[in-house]
């Protein structure tokens, strides 16, 4: 977990990232996927914060935990949030595109941040004056890229270990949407 006692604001949090997380993922047979997403849905599964911290990559779900461990130990809240085209439980289509969106909100200063990361096309630490504008800018992002598709946002409390995108999906259908 390299240099992380050396961070003291979201700016190095930022950093931090910048230099020792990629955007990847490990399958089930514990091979590498850095920056691709072929059979993403058939062999995805969650990483602890620390697995992926040492393994130096991680999907949007895994950077954001990341950034909300690290906000917590500089003691800035934050939250979790879930942005997606809605899929049911049991939906079961493995070749099907990922239409779903992790990221983190924090507090400071009487105003909103989102910290992105895990978006290469929107890096970067945004402000904004309350939570509903963040999230509602947030969001309409999301719709605009996908086409017009509503995608509802979720705030999520953890990341549960080892579970597949499609067991993903569902813990996020059963947290309250916003």
């Amino acid at each position: 977990m390299e240099k992380t006692d050396e961070i003291t604001c979201p700016e190095d949090i930022f950093n931090w990232m910048e230099e020792n997380v990629e955007y990847g993922w490990l399958d089930t047979e514990g091979n590498r996927h850095i920056r691709e997403m072929k059979d993403f849905r058939k062999q995805y599964r969650t990483m602890s914060v620390e697995e992926s911290m040492k393994q130096k990559i991680g999907t949007c779900i895994e950077q954001v935990a990341v950034m909300h461990f690290l906000l917590d130990k500089i003691q800035i809240k934050s939250k979790m949030y879930c942005c997606r085209i809605y899929e049911p439980d049991d939906y079961g289509n493995l070749e099907e595109d990922e239409h779903m969106h992790c990221f983190v909100l924090f507090e400071r200063d009487g105003k909103i941040y989102h910290l992105e990361h895990p978006n290469p096309e929107k890096k970067g630490i945004y402000e904004y004056a309350t939570e509903e504008e963040a999230l509602k800018t947030i969001e309409d992002y999301y719709v605009e890229l996908r086409g017009g598709k509503k995608s509802p946002t979720t705030q999520f409390y953890e990341v549960p270990v080892g579970i597949s995108f499609k067991e993903f999906n569902a813990y996020i259908n059963h947290q309250k949407v916003q």
